[in-house]
């Protein structure tokens, strides 16, 4: 009836991740014998081949995505970026030759004065490739034929990540909710399924009161930690009929029993600082993501998840001691339940309208994620 407000699908449903681990680990193991063969240069070609894969096993409202990036366009990306550093490389040499050279201010030389300018403007390019990723992946991205997309700059992302981070670390990270929101707003809103936008709702006000009980809670544990591990290690030496003084001799003349003791002491104090502040940081991490992921919605679509402490510290923790422990060959693993997870809670309300959907006009960047890549944060 007119003038009736719409009202959501009260019915819920969820992605679909259908992917099978061992075919996964057949086209990431081919991948890695490319590589080898190619010296690296087919990795364009396998990570395309990974994406593939991964998008046509996940279904949302009994539809699949379809992934339509190119292994060439991935290499194009990189090319590109490889110039931009090695014209880099050259204006530095520039300044260096010409501004400090034999100069009394002069006490670095070339290397130093590019490593210094790469640490400054190393951030912003990371923050700036990830956005461009993002936008590449979701141009190449189809669902029931749509592309879709990303709208915004990302050189106005990287800027306002990299001036938001600088703010925060100047304020001892008093303002994290602050940076969160305000960098998930513009990834979120921007996104597009066709002429379908995303709208985001939220606000650092909301998660403040939170955050600052982590804040003091996670002192606390950082505190607790610190003693905990000193008093481990100081056990652990006396135990072992090591005096102080006899530590402090093989650490200046190490062998490797020295080295293997220090491995020890190192993995010990890790195993205390994960006991005592992972679990509390996960806590925080979702809490922060079901926020986020309940203030976003797409048309008649809205989103929630119920992911828990425990699920995000097996989801982060357990990804990582698997990439740790496996040297990179469980990858395939971490993403293969990194799937299920979102397959698992991710739940969605409504049914978008199909007739008020149509192709976007942009067609989205005509190369792939260069700059991600240098970085290397990228991922699949």
């Amino acid at each position: 009836m007119p003038g009736t407000p719409w009202a959501p699908d009260p019915t819920p449903s969820r992605p679909v991740y259908d992917g099978r681990l061992g075919e996964l680990y057949a086209i990431y193991l081919r991948h890695l014998l490319l590589m080898l063969v190619t010296l690296g240069w087919s990795r364009f070609w396998g990570r395309t081949n990974i994406r593939r894969y991964v998008w046509s096993h996940l279904a949302v409202l009994g539809d699949r995505f379809e992934y339509r990036g190119r292994g060439r366009e991935l290499l194009i990306g990189f090319l590109f970026a490889l110039l931009l550093v090695a014209v880099w490389i050259g204006l530095m040499w520039l300044v260096w030759r010409y501004v400090f050279h034999e100069k009394p201010m002069a006490s670095f030389g070339m290397f130093d004065l590019f490593s210094l300018s790469v640490a400054l403007i190393g951030f912003p390019l990371a923050y700036v490739g990830h956005y461009a990723g993002l936008r590449y992946r979701l141009s190449r991205t189809r669902w029931r034929g749509i592309r879709c997309g990303m709208a915004g700059s990302a050189w106005s992302y990287g800027a306002l990540a990299t001036g938001l981070h600088f703010v925060n670390a100047t304020t001892a990270y008093l303002l994290t909710p602050l940076v969160s929101v305000n960098l998930a707003r513009p990834r979120i809103a921007n996104a597009r399924v066709g002429t379908l936008p995303f709208v985001f709702a939220g606000r650092a006000g909301d998660i403040y009161g939170r955050y600052i009980g982590y804040y003091f809670l996670n002192i606390i544990a950082w505190i607790a930690a610190g003693v905990a591990v000193f008093a481990a290690v100081g056990g652990t030496i006396e135990g072992l009929g090591i005096s102080s003084d006899d530590f402090l001799r093989l650490l200046s003349n190490p062998s490797l029993n020295t080295v293997l003791l220090v491995l020890v002491l190192a993995f010990a104090a890790y195993i205390v600082f994960g006991l005592l502040i992972l679990p509390l940081r996960c806590w925080w991490q979702a809490y922060l993501l079901r926020y986020l992921v309940t203030h976003s919605r797409a048309g008649n679509l809205l989103f929630t998840t119920a992911i828990t402490t425990r699920q995000m510290w097996g989801f982060l923790v357990l990804n990582y001691l698997i990439i740790l422990l496996t040297l990179g060959i469980g990858w395939p693993l971490v993403m293969h339940r990194t799937m299920k997870l979102i397959s698992a809670q991710l739940w969605i309300y409504g049914v978008p309208n199909g007739q008020e959907i149509r192709q976007p006009a942009d067609r989205g960047p005509g190369y792939g994620e260069g700059l991600l890549d240098m970085f290397d944060v990228s991922g699949v």
